[in-house]
């Protein structure tokens, strides 16, 4: 695993990477309500966790949580009281060379989410196909209003002849209201971690060498198995720092 030696993403004068003005359309997405926060004290940790494969995605699905939406370049998962959600958005062909922080602040712009601030960075073996990854604590505002959460970042950059292509990126984020975050941040992210997308041409680029559509069952077990050696090493990291 590979760690940082920065701790915090700043800009050239050092500001803090935060969305401002760049926001673009929720396209109907809205995450979390006015719906009354989850009255478990652990918000459903240790629940039965059931695995659906959709259309596009295999993916865990904790206890009463639903699916809002799935296609090609989205999945969005939500609580049922709606206090916390859990969003993974991907996109291929960009014709900018980007990293991993920048590949999220442009996803979380997508989704409509303003005043986004990355208060640490954790640079990580990326998962399968992608060449860059990162994780980062982040705070935002949602149409309820101030979440917490965890964003993880991975991006492909690709070369033609040793001449930039494009990129490809995948970003999984984890949110909840900012009061509830503590009881969801210690086993939340590892679930989000576990989605894959197992269809062909996934976010709308083409499948790299590294994933062999016919070899789902495959792709899914080492996914898995990438998701919980990620979540493992990121707390003993975090744990010794």
């Amino acid at each position: 695993m590979r760690f940082p030696r920065r701790k915090f993403l700043q800009l050239a004068g050092g500001a803090v990477l935060a969305i401002g003005a760049l926001l673009m359309p929720a396209a109907g997405i809205l995450l979390g309500s006015l719906a009354a926060d989850c009255t478990d004290s652990n918000c459903g940790a240790g629940q039965a966790m059931s695995f659906r494969q959709g259309p596009y995605f295999n993916h865990a699905l904790p206890a009463r949580w639903l699916v809002v939406e799935e296609s090609n370049s989205i999945l969005l998962l939500q609580s049922g009281d709606q206090s916390a959600d859990i969003s993974v958005a991907g996109i291929g062909g960009l014709k900018q060379q980007l990293t991993p922080e920048v590949f999220a602040f442009q996803r979380m712009a997508a989704l409509g989410l303003s005043s986004v601030r990355f208060t640490s960075v954790v640079y990580i073996i990326p998962m399968a196909a992608y060449d860059g990854a990162a994780v980062m604590d982040v705070t935002y505002t949602a149409p309820i209003g101030r979440m917490r959460g965890l964003v993880v970042s991975n991006v492909a950059t690709v070369y033609n002849q040793n001449v930039f292509d494009r990129t490809d990126g995948v970003m999984t984020l984890v949110g909840a209201k900012e009061h509830l975050w503590n009881t969801y941040s210690n086993w939340l992210p590892e679930v989000a971690l576990q989605a894959v997308h197992t269809g062909p041409n996934p976010f709308d680029a083409r499948r790299r060498d590294a994933e062999h559509t016919n070899q789902a069952d495959q792709m899914v077990s080492a996914h898995r198995d990438w998701a919980k050696r990620t979540w493992d090493e990121l707390v003993a990291y975090r744990a010794k720092n």
